[in-house]
C-alpha cells in the first residue's frame, strides 16, 4: 500500500515500551508495503528499533538524530535527498521516524517552526512521518507544541489534533529567534551600490582571516554574506546596511533595509523552483548559517545570521 501525500503525526510517549509498541509495526508494515523506511532517532532508540525489528532492521536506514537536526534548511535538504534516492530505487513512498533534536532553550522555537514548515514543504510528498516526543526528556512546552505542528497526534490513541495550526499561520505568530548581538558592531557597510555586496564580502573575509578561520569556513561565510547582501540590494530599499559582530568562534551579521519584508512565511524553508526566484538566496544562506532569523518591524526588514568557524 502506498501512503497518500503527506501524513505528519506526533507520537507522545513516556517509556521505551510505548516507543517500540508504536514504531516497530510502523516500520515493519512500511517494509512489507515496499516503502523506504528511515529512522532518525537517538542512539538509544536506534538500538531499541534494531532489536525489535530483528533481521528486518537491515532494510531500514538509521541516522543519529544529533547529526541530522543541526539546521532546519539543511535537514529539509537532507530529506529531499533521501526521498529522491528512494524514488530512484523504485520506492514510491517513504516512512520516516523523525525524532527532532530540540537542543537548548534558545533553539526550541527554531525547531517548533521547522516541525510546522514541513507540513507545507512536503505537503504533496507520499511520505508518512511520525515524530516521537519523549515526555521524560522534553519540557512541557515542547510536548504541547507537538499538537500545534502535527495534524495527527498519538498519545494513548491516534486522533486528529484539535490544536493544529497551519504553517502559514503559526510561522507568522511564532518568530524565529534572532542570534544575540552586542550594541556596537565591529563594521557597518552600506549596500546601496551594485558593487557593495562585493565590498561587504571582502570586508567579512578579512575579519574571518584575522580571526584565523580556515578556508572552508571563510568560503561558506562569504557565500552567505553575498546572498543576503544581494537579496537586500535587489528586493529592499535604502537605507541598506550590513553590520558585523565578532566572537572568538563566530561571526554574526545583520542586513537591514527599508523594504517590505518577506510576504511568504515559508521563505528559507521551501526550496525555490529556480535560482532566480525570490527567497533563493535565503534558502541557501539558511543551509550554511548556524543561526538565521528574519523579521520586519517598524518599516525595517532585518536578516541576522551567525556562522561558526
Amino acid at each position: 500500500m502506498t501512503c497518500a501525500p503527506l501524513t505528519h503525526e506526533a507520537l507522545i510517549y513516556d517509556d521505551d515500551e510505548g516507543f517500540v509498541a508504536a514504531l516497530r509495526p510502523f516500520a515493519a508494515d512500511g517494509l512489507r508495503d515496499g516503502s523506504a523506511v528511515v529512522a532518525v532517532v537517538t542512539g538509544h532508540n536506534i538500538d531499541l528499533l534494531r532489536q525489535s525489528l530483528g533481521d528486518e532492521a537491515g532494510e531500514v536506514t538509521f541516522i543519529d538524530r544529533d547529526s541530522w537536526y543541526v539546521r532546519p534548511a539543511s535537514t529539509i535538504a537532507g530529506w529531499i535527498g533521501l526521498i529522491d534516492g528512494a524514488r530512484a530505487r523504485g520506492q514510491e513512498s517513504v516512512r520516516v521516524i523523525g525524532e527532532v533534536a530540540f537542543g537548548e532553550g534558545a533553539r526550541h522555537d527554531t525547531w517548533i517552526r521547522y516541525e510546522s514548515a514541513i507540513n507545507d514543504v512536503f505537503a504533496t510528498t507520499p511520505a508518512w512521518i511520525v515524530c516521537p516526543y519523549d515526555t521524560r526528556a522534553l519540557p512541557d512546552r515542547i510536548i504541547t507544541s507537538a499538537r500545534r505542528t502535527h495534524p495527527v497526534v498519538t498519545a494513548g490513541r491516534r486522533e486528529p489534533s484539535g490544536s493544529y495550526q497551519p504553517p502559514g499561520h503559526l510561522l507568522r505568530i511564532l518568530a524565529e529567534p534572532m542570534p544575540p548581538i552586542t550594541p556596537e558592531p565591529l563594521v557597518a557597510i552600506r549596500l546601496d551600490d551594485p558593487m557593495d555586496p562585493r565590498r561587504a564580502r571582502y570586508a567579512v573575509q578579512a575579519v574571518a582571516r584575522g580571526l584565523g578561520w580556515g578556508r572552508r569556513a571563510i568560503d561558506e561565510l562569504s557565500l552567505v554574506v553575498t546572498e543576503i547582501a544581494v537579496n537586500s540590494l535587489v528586493h529592499g530599499r535604502p537605507d541598506r546596511q550590513l553590520k558585523v559582530w565578532i566572537e572568538p568562534d563566530a561571526i554574526t551579521c545583520e542586513a537591514t533595509d527599508n523594504g517590505d519584508g518577506f510576504p511568504d512565511p515559508l521563505v528559507g524553508y521551501r526550496p525555490p523552483a529556480n535560482p532566480q526566484q525570490r527567497g533563493a538566496g535565503l534558502w541557501l544562506a539558511a543551509q550554511l548559517s548556524d543561526r538565521l532569523g528574519a523579521d520586519h518591524r517598524d518599516g525595517v526588514t532585518r536578516v541576522r545570521f551567525r556562522v561558526c568557524r
